[in-house]
């Protein structure tokens, strides 16, 4: 059990490096095919093309995105990420021009790995706090 607890924790980390790397080629390594992503921003995604879409309009938006993981808990099939999320909107995000806002948030993450891979991830934020940050709200 541990090392499968250790194994899907590994693909955590390299999932979250993909995402502040800009290393889009290595999705095929640790996201399955039939991925499924859930958020605040974007409801579910369907699918690794979908998903790889999904972080080049992140990154594209805030040039300086990252996912910092603060703390992983794992039992080798499902994985809880908590992490700080930051970056400037720099960039058109979600036909949302440029507001040169930071912003920094916190984010749990669930993952749900099968055969080797992330085959699942429900990230739960709050997105009017994201919003407010970047100027987009009316307090």
């Amino acid at each position: 059990m541990a090392e499968a607890t250790a194994d899907a924790e590994r693909l955590v980390r390299e999932y979250a490096a993909i995402w502040n790397e800009g290393e889009f080629s290595k999705l095929s390594d640790v996201v399955a095919e039939s991925f499924t992503f859930t958020s605040p921003t974007v409801g579910t995604l369907q699918g690794r093309e979908e998903v790889e879409a999904y972080v080049r309009e992140v990154t594209d938006g805030f040039s300086d995105f990252r996912i910092d993981i603060n703390d992983l808990l794992s039992d080798g099939t499902v994985v809880m990420a908590e992490s700080t999320l930051s970056g400037t909107h720099d960039g058109e995000f979600e036909d949302i021009p440029p507001t040169h806002e930071e912003f920094e948030i916190r984010d749990m993450a669930k993952f749900v790995v099968e055969d080797g891979k992330l085959r699942e991830e429900r990230a739960y934020f709050d997105q009017h706090d994201f919003l407010s940050q970047l100027g987009l709200v009316d307090e």
